[in-house]
């Protein structure tokens, strides 16, 4: 008898749970019929939408691709779970999203992996708290501030450089590390003013926590998207997050604890300011707390090195695999520095049109966010005769619209460095090419990473030739924290003679 009424009380709960669930959807549709009734929309799978298609990541952006071409206009809606977004690859429906203080704030539920403690500053704070932030962090990225950061550029770069060097001869090789270990050392230099060594077992062990934390964050991206972010939330995601945490608190009490500020800039030089030092001034002040300091300082980090590492790799090989453009490259590069690079300036940078081509090309098949997400503070237009809620979330897949044939002809998939010829660039949309996004809320350190990248390159490609039996048509690319790779193709490496 008492079995009877469990399985009677297991079976109404069920049934409450499917009506609740039911009830749930039926009032989102009705919420969001003021945009699913005038644009086409794929409502996937009740209760779970299209959420199915992103548990294969290998597959991820070949089905947004097939989902837009369902559309059959370049802005449609896409129900995921019991949330609809909409997902556009319009240029003048991004311009407007990107550039409208409506749309200031990230998108909930895109970002829900940044929601971890460490790595959630500037990326997704809400609007009025990030314009504060941004404000206080902004110097350490102003022009005078990254010009000052050149030696260390140029260190870091001729460090790459030695690195690789060493592989020359050895067959093909995976690089990627040498680019990732060189990559947090400058970040940790610049940011954090703190020089570590290679040998160093600490620096080791950061390096491995970055890269383990980023790949779960990937998971629990995954996770989110269905509401089951709490399977990422695993011993061992937490043990690696707060080890990162701690090591960030340990850099942070080390600066607290300087007598004054003299005395730290013993530690670095006076023309040159840290994001810690711009951090613990705003703390001084009253505008950060701690916990401010410690989480933009992390995200810092976490961003210049994740983005740069992963464009600086894309380039190398990229040109690795298109030969004869490589070539052309290094004859633009030897017209600049006939005798070898000592020392890149700034003014140099200005003497490399066919150099500035390639990498853009490279970045548009490969940008290192291929994707960014935006939600309407209150009711608003987003495009004639379209309305849309408060709360909205609109993801614009940066990965698709790069590649595109209406935007970029029936090419869009390969390698062509001539996209970017003037000429080219004037007949497309401003907002057809965005690697380091647009509007207000772009991403702050994109002259950071223009500069370092473009000289760890010069310096890389100057002196080494790089080659792979990979594939281009082969290559697979994967969404994590950043754009990443199913198989990291191995380089060889040739020296060349000067």
């Amino acid at each position: 008898m008492s079995a009877l009424i469990g399985i009677e009380t297991l079976i109404i709960t069920v049934i409450v749970l499917i009506l609740s669930a039911g009830w749930s959807l039926y009032e989102k549709r009705k919420y969001y019929s003021s945009v699913t009734s005038k644009l086409p929309t794929l409502y996937g799978i009740p209760f779970i939408g299209h959420a199915y298609q992103f548990i294969n990541l290998n597959k991820l952006y070949r089905n947004i691709s097939l989902n837009i071409d369902t559309f059959k206009q370049l802005t449609g809606c896409l129900w995921v779970a019991n949330t609809a977004f909409i997902v556009t690859v319009d240029p003048e429906v991004i311009k407007h999203v990107t550039t409208s203080p409506i749309f200031l704030n990230k998108a909930t539920d895109l970002y829900k992996h940044f929601h971890n403690g460490v790595i959630n500053g500037l990326v997704v704070s809400p609007a009025k708290k990030w314009k504060i932030n941004r404000k206080a962090i902004t110097p350490f990225l102003a022009h005078n501030n990254i010009m000052a950061f050149f030696t260390y550029f140029n260190e870091n770069a001729i460090n790459m450089k030695n690195r690789l060097t060493k592989l020359a001869g050895q067959g093909e090789q995976d690089i990627f590390t040498i680019i990732k270990e060189c990559g947090l050392q400058l970040s940790l230099l610049t940011i954090m003013g703190i020089k570590m060594e290679e040998d160093d077992e600490t620096y080791r062990g950061i390096v491995d926590a970055f890269n383990v934390l980023l790949d779960l964050m990937a998971k629990n991206s995954i996770y989110s998207s269905v509401g089951l972010g709490f399977l990422s939330n695993t011993p061992q995601y937490n043990r690696y997050r707060e080890l990162l945490r701690d090591f960030v608190r340990s850099l942070i009490k080390q600066n607290l604890s300087r007598k004054n500020d003299s005395e730290a800039k013993n530690n670095f030089e006076e023309d040159k300011q840290t994001m810690i030092d711009l951090a613990l001034k705003s703390l001084r002040q009253g505008v950060f707390s701690e916990k401010d300091v410690e989480i933009e300082c992390f995200t810092m980090i976490a961003a210049s090195y994740e983005t740069s590492v992963s464009a600086a790799y894309t380039c190398l090989m990229t040109l690795a695999m298109h030969p004869e453009i490589q070539e052309r490259v290094f004859q633009e590069i030897c017209s600049v520095f006939p005798n070898g690079i000592i020392t890149v300036e700034y003014d140099d940078l200005k003497n490399l049109p066919y150099f500035d081509m390639c990498i853009a090309d490279a970045l548009r098949l490969a940008p290192p966010i291929p994707y960014i997400g935006r939600e309407a503070i209150h009711d608003t237009e987003l495009c004639p005769g379209l309305k849309v809620p408060k709360n909205m979330q609109v993801v614009i897949p940066i990965y698709e619209l790069h590649r595109r044939k209406e935007i970029w002809g029936p090419d869009a998939h390969h390698f062509n460095p001539d996209n970017f010829l003037p000429e080219n660039i004037a007949k497309r949309h401003p907002s057809s090419y965005m690697v380091f996004s647009k509007g207000p809320r772009n991403c702050i350190g994109f002259r950071y990473a223009e500069i370092s990248l473009r000289i760890i390159l010069l310096h890389a490609l100057r002196n080494l030739k790089f080659s792979t039996t990979f594939r281009f048509e082969d290559i697979v690319h994967q969404p994590k924290v950043t754009l990443s790779y199913k198989v990291e193709p191995p380089i060889s490496i040739e020296i060349r003679a000067n």
